[in-house]
């Protein structure tokens, strides 16, 4: 059923607009109406880890999928509550860099 230009939310409109002057990539109609369609994909799970989920999706009374697809939302929650973690110190050879060795890096590489 098409209702025309009218029944489309505004928020579509201004995608669409952004889109065509290239100001966002193209998005696709799923992706602009907010409907995520599911999607397949194959998993190589440890036996031990598969076993204990199948086991625990038929204690809660869940389907397997859903019980894996709750798993990793609980888990990609859990992440956002944790601070990035700072890289690790580089160790270098031959002592400490000094400021004169790096700027003079720094032209060398732009010559």
């Amino acid at each position: 059923m098409n209702f025309g230009e009218a029944a489309i939310p505004i928020v579509i409109r201004v995608f669409l607009v952004f889109q065509s002057r290239g100001i966002l990539p193209a998005l696709t109609e799923n992706q602009l109406s907010g409907n995520l369609a599911f999607m397949k994909t194959t998993l190589d799970l440890p036996d031990g880890l598969m076993r204990e989920v199948k086991i625990r999706a038929i204690y809660e009374h869940k389907k397997l999928k859903d019980a894996i697809a709750e798993f990793i939302r609980k888990g990609m929650a859990a992440g956002k509550n944790r601070p990035a973690k700072p890289p690790k110190p580089v160790k270098l050879r031959g002592g400490p860099i000094t400021t004169k060795e790096i700027e003079a890096a720094i032209a060398w590489d732009r010559e």
